[in-house]
């Protein structure tokens, strides 16, 4: 059976995390009714909620995308994060 997406069902907000093999290299999303925490080149990320994820293991963040479409009258935000693996600092 064919599913669709309900465009009135989506959230506005979509955080995508990247490794470094780039957008073939998808490690996380989530999508949130709020917006994220802005993030900046050089900042270390913790994906605990990531399946498989590890306390030792780090992602710092090397690029920033910013996307924004509309899907009818309902306006979607993205923030693709690309990333390399990092040593935790603490």
């Amino acid at each position: 059976m064919e599913q669709r997406i309900k465009i009135a069902n989506l959230k506005p907000y979509s955080l995508e995390v990247y490794g470094p093999g780039g957008a073939d290299d998808m490690i996380w999303k989530i999508d949130s009714d709020d917006p994220f925490t802005p993030m900046n080149r050089g900042d270390r990320m913790l994906l605990l909620d990531v399946p498989g994820a590890r306390p030792d293991e780090a992602h710092e963040i090397t690029a920033i995308e910013h996307l924004i479409w509309t899907a009818g009258p309902q306006v979607r935000y993205v923030t693709r994060i690309y990333t390399r693996p990092a040593e935790p600092l603490g």
